[in-house]
């Protein structure tokens, strides 16, 4: 079992036609039926999994119909899709990382965030517990398996630094999607990229006890790990549009909340949607991942100064080489009052 950004497999190519196909029948659709549900398509970040509990359950209790939507859940080909769709204006909506949309903004992609979806960071250091490795300055002399993304390069070196050791003295492997595969066979002392909903659960269940780290208790500054992003520019220009972006946060916010108040009651809208997950151990996951949903400040709150500092890091980490603004990455506004 692999984190859905880690796969490298790509959907078929039919997925995103689909997609495209979807979204152009939308826009050109018209008549009564269509004033009283608006149809919005949304494109995830991967395939339906336990990080998108909140848009299931929305979508499965009529809470998006019940603000006069007609939402269309979709998978992309490769993780990057939504932030270029919805740039486009392909799509409606989108799931993306909070990194990646800073990075977007240095490619002057036509997108913002107007939303957390996973308030907290997923993305952790794991390590089976017979590689004795128990916390992070640990890593020092040890092999670590990546993904091979720039990210997690950086989170490395960011670690590595915060534990007072040379990041030279990891011993990287890209491992691609394979994280945990290398973890049980012992190819690597421990991995960067897996996530503690997920792949934590799975080593759990084989008793391998595992040791989890977030990133973020780590070295690495806080981030929302998966955001809802939406189409900057149309926001700014289109009316309709922004009550479509505010209604669609209503409703998952409504969502969000039927998850925190019975997980697994609104885990059943995943039952036969999160096809690449063990049937047996996704109960588990969606315990694991219920709690990671609340936020203090509020369904879909982002932490203007924590993205502010976040952008920072990524400049001197120099994950981007051009100054970002704040404000053109991430609002609030459309978000249900408090």
């Amino acid at each position: 079992m692999i984190s859905p950004r880690l796969r490298r497999l790509a959907l078929p190519a039919a997925a995103l036609l689909a997609v495209v196909l979807a979204a152009t029948t939308a826009c050109g659709s018209s008549g009564s039926s269509e004033a009283k549900q608006r149809k919005a398509t949304v494109l995830l970040d991967w395939e339906p999994n336990p990080d998108h509990l909140a848009l299931y359950s929305a979508l499965n209790s009529g809470d998006y119909r019940d603000v006069g939507l007609d939402v269309t859940l979709r998978s992309p080909s490769d993780p990057s899709d939504p932030l270029k769709l919805v740039s486009t204006g392909t799509v409606d909506l989108g799931i993306s990382y909070e990194p990646e949309v800073i990075i977007g903004a240095t490619r002057k992609l036509d997108v913002v965030a107007v939303g957390a979806l996973v308030p907290t960071a997923l993305n952790s250091i794991m390590a089976i517990g017979s590689a004795g490795i128990t916390k992070p300055a640990d890593l020092a002399g040890k092999t670590i398996g990546t993904s091979g993304l720039s990210t997690d390069e950086a989170f490395l070196d960011a670690i590595a630094r915060a534990n007072h050791f040379d990041p030279d003295a990891l011993h990287r492997v890209d491992v691609g999607a394979d994280l945990l595969p290398a973890m049980i066979s012992k190819k690597v002392d421990a991995t960067l990229g897996a996530y503690r909903n997920v792949e934590g659960v799975t080593l759990a269940d084989r008793k391998l006890d595992p040791k989890v780290i977030p990133v973020t208790d780590a070295g690495v500054p806080q981030y929302d790990e998966l955001v809802i992003i939406a189409r900057r520019s149309r926001l700014a220009s289109d009316p309709a549009y922004a009550t479509l972006v505010r209604d669609f946060l209503r409703a998952t916010a409504a969502g969000n909340d039927r998850v925190l108040a019975d997980p697994a009651k609104a885990g059943e809208a995943l039952s036969g949607v999160a096809d690449g997950y063990d049937p047996k151990l996704l109960p588990t996951m969606i315990k694991a991942t219920a709690p990671l949903l609340r936020n203090p400040a509020g369904f879909g709150r982002m932490d203007v100064a924590d993205w502010t500092s976040f952008i920072a890091w990524m400049r001197e980490e120099k994950l981007i080489t051009s100054a970002v603004a704040t404000a053109d990455v991430v609002t609030d506004k459309y978000l249900p009052a408090r």
